[in-house]
């Protein structure tokens, strides 16, 4: 269990991420994945993805909180630091239809919490409204471009539901 810390030593790096108001934010910078996370991706993009447009392969180093708070320079890990990050940054939950692109979208279920965010990246308003987001499913997939519906958890037993927040003023 612990034989890649004795062979390779602590290989835990992180760096420094404070919220605006200063704040400090916890992160770990991810190691690349291995052919086994490599191969759960791809199975992953099988099955929901059909529509995704990949935008970037997969890689380590972030996740999505780290993709939309920390430049994907890094993982941010403790979801409890979330709430903290919205506050101190000015976020504000937004109703869907006032989404613009920038904003974000988390994917939330009632029992486990939060599951996900994304950013918003474009609007289609040709028969309805659509939006589509940016999402780095977890710290060894790839960036994809899906519908926000179009998500990764649609044939589990968990009733996601979507909250849109924006720092807009």
């Amino acid at each position: 269990m612990f034989e890649e810390e004795i062979l390779l030593g602590d290989t835990e790096r992180s760096i420094v991420v404070h919220t605006r108001c200063g704040r400090p934010v916890t992160n770990v910078i991810e190691l690349e994945p291995g052919p086994r996370e490599k191969d759960r991706y791809e199975s992953i993009q099988r099955r929901f993805g059909r529509q995704w447009i990949n935008r970037k392969p997969p890689c380590g180093v972030y996740n999505c909180y780290g993709m939309v708070f920390a430049s994907r320079r890094t993982s941010i890990l403790e979801d409890d630091q979330i709430a903290d990050i919205l506050s101190d940054d000015g976020y504000r939950k937004i109703p869907e239809e006032e989404a613009r692109v920038g904003d974000l979208v988390f994917y939330k279920d009632g029992k486990i919490g939060l599951l996900h965010v994304a950013r918003v990246t474009r609007r289609d308003t040709t028969l309805a409204t659509v939006i589509f987001a940016l999402s780095k499913w977890d710290s060894t997939s790839g960036e994809d471009e899906h519908h926000v519906r179009h998500h990764c958890w649609l044939d589990e037993a968990l009733e996601v539901q979507l909250e849109f927040w924006t720092d807009r003023p």
